[in-house]
């Protein structure tokens, strides 16, 4: 993702995941798995508060401590006893708060979740819609259950099936608690063309590509428009071109609050044809031009 204007990290690049663990794990748990103690990489984590995207996900585990974080185009006051999956693709940054910061943290690949599960089953499909983040302010008593499968978690991390059990407990409880604006229906696989349809959407604009029309998606997922945007109005109550609208929207705050890149080359990368009709798009949409809003939010941050 060199064309990407926010930086992108895997497992073997990410600065947190590459400083050596206290205790050896094999190769292939590194890559899909890796479990700290907050405590232990309060430095590392105060070092990295600007704003990146990362290709797997980040579930904390917040006793103490918490922060304000930064997920896409929306900001989030974390608190103590609390939880945060954070989903692969996000743009994320976070000021954390002075004091002790306790708890656990864990980076993992959809596919050391997904293993050995059906398609219904996997983490794409239980965790619902397509909300960047799941955040929940426990109470001491359910955060005395996640602590319970955190600590096996941790202590089980070089026992692949052991360590894939004990975290598929702790999404148990954590999608008991996501809940989604708007349910979605439909079957299982209409549900997951559309849930094809936004990642390749997220994938291009991630990865700094303009957005494409919707006949450019369709072709991809071998399908009409017409019945693209009906599986999408099944599924969510939206529009393909709503969907659409709304995923470049977000990029477009995101690389406006996270970025110094020129309102005309963001224009560029989002797919427009000139920087006036990015202007005039994003000012009916949001009430402010994008160098009003962007002053907004830096200011702010």
């Amino acid at each position: 993702m060199e064309n990407a204007p926010i930086p992108t990290f895997r497992f073997d690049n990410y600065p947190q995941a590459e400083e050596p663990s206290p205790q050896p794990m094999p190769t292939e748990t590194l890559e899909q798995l890796v479990v700290y103690r907050r405590e232990d990489k309060f430095a590392t984590c105060r070092q990295h508060i600007e704003v990146h995207r990362r290709q797997f996900y980040k579930l904390s585990m917040v006793e103490q401590g918490g922060g304000t974080f930064y997920l896409n185009d929306e900001e989030v006051t974390v608190t103590p006893y609390s939880v945060l999956l954070v989903k692969p693709g996000t743009a994320l940054s976070w000021h954390l708060h002075d004091g002790p910061q306790t708890g656990l943290y864990a980076f993992f690949s959809a596919d050391f979740y997904n293993a050995g599960l059906l398609p219904g089953y996997q983490l794409h499909a239980v965790l619902s819609g397509a909300a960047p983040y799941v955040y929940h302010a426990c109470t001491e008593a359910e955060y005395a259950t996640l602590r319970q499968s955190g600590e096996q978690l941790f202590a089980q991390q070089q026992q692949t099936e052991k360590a894939r059990h004990h975290l598929r407990l702790l999404l148990t409880d954590l999608r008991e608690w996501d809940e989604p604006t708007l349910s979605l229906s439909g079957t299982s696989g209409q549900l997951a063309l559309v849930q094809q349809f936004q990642q390749l959407i997220e994938a291009r604009l991630t990865a700094g590509e303009p957005a494409a029309t919707l006949e450019f998606y369709a072709d991809a997922l071998c399908v009409t428009i017409k019945h693209l945007s009906a599986l999408c109005r099944q599924a969510t109550g939206q529009s393909a071109a709503s969907l659409l609208k709304e995923k470049v929207m977000t990029e477009a705050k995101v690389l406006l609050t996270g970025t110094h890149l020129p309102v005309s080359e963001l224009s560029y990368r989002l797919g427009f044809y000139d920087v006036a009709h990015f202007s005039r798009w994003f000012k009916q949409a949001v009430g402010q031009a994008p160098s009003a809003y962007r002053t907004q939010f830096a200011t702010y941050k």
